[in-house]
């Protein structure tokens, strides 16, 4: 595992070349670098793996897998986060109650995952090894569709669950404290407050 404390001008050059969009939007750095993680299993509220449908990688028990990593339809994604609790849904609007993630793809498949904030406060995504931040809107992380741009391309699927599913999963309790741990760096790293729009 590697955590860089990065300095907020390192993070936004870095993130603004691979996610355009966040220049325009309004986010915040909500933890440091980190590598032992990914978007799919910050998703699942999980920050000691990496999760993917392949055997090179952590998957949900029973669930199929893929031969090619870079090649992961969204059904796969659907399938495994079942096993949490989730179903697809119509709209990634916050309802009181209920928790949801939004399924990105490109051309060849899945490419990340972001979980909406308990309270609607927006969108956490891990990008990549980078940092997690919290955005407003799923666009701000989207991109082009083509695989040589090297972005996340379109949200294919919105999955929901209540939230009393997420305690009896464990999930609300993994997400404080992480959440714990990432205020007390960010107590420690104050520049990452300013890694703003307008940081």
């Amino acid at each position: 595992m590697a955590l860089l404390f990065r300095t907020a001008a390192e993070m936004l050059n870095h993130l603004r070349e691979w996610h355009p969009n966040l220049a325009v939007a309004t986010w915040r750095i909500s933890s440091p670098y980190n590598d032992s993680y990914q978007c799919i299993a910050w998703a699942a509220c999980r920050a000691d793996r990496h999760m993917w449908p392949h055997e090179s990688y952590w998957w949900f028990p029973g669930c199929p897998q893929i031969p090619i990593p870079e090649q992961a339809p969204v059904q796969y994604f659907v399938q495994g986060f079942a096993t949490l609790g989730y179903e697809p849904c119509d709209s990634d609007a916050f309802e009181f109650g209920y928790q949801k993630l939004a399924i990105y793809a490109n051309e060849l498949g899945v490419t990340h995952m972001a979980r909406q904030h308990f309270l609607g406060r927006g969108w956490l995504s891990k990008l990549g090894d980078c940092e997690d931040i919290v955005h407003q809107e799923l666009d701000d992380v989207a991109g082009e569709m083509s695989v040589m741009a090297g972005q996340y391309g379109k949200v294919f699927q919105v999955l929901r669950r209540s939230w009393w599913t997420a305690v009896k999963k464990g999930c609300i309790f993994r997400s404080i404290l992480h959440n714990i741990e990432h205020w007390l760096y960010r107590i420690s790293h104050p520049s990452w407050n300013r890694a703003r729009r307008n940081g």
